[in-house]
């Protein structure tokens, strides 16, 4: 699918953090990826979207509610 972005988590021991996230995206004529921070990837996933790019199904998704707390209960 052309035009998508994913982000997702990597695998710690090989990028300890911040770098534990990658970004990846799909412009219609190739696949790249980088490893970003948990900053980088909520930047570019903003830049992205701007540019018109859709956020793949999976993606690890970021809330902007302040008062949310993560919790391995909480599916959100």
């Amino acid at each position: 699918m052309a035009n998508t972005f994913n982000i997702s988590r990597s695998d710690i021991e090989r990028h300890p953090a911040p770098f534990d996230f990658i970004f990846e995206w799909d412009n219609g004529t190739e696949q790249t990826f980088i490893i970003v921070s948990l900053h980088g990837a909520k930047a570019l996933a903003e830049t992205f979207r701007n540019f018109g790019y859709e956020e793949e199904e999976g993606s690890v998704q970021f809330t902007t509610d302040p008062n949310f707390c993560y919790s391995p209960l909480n599916k959100n």
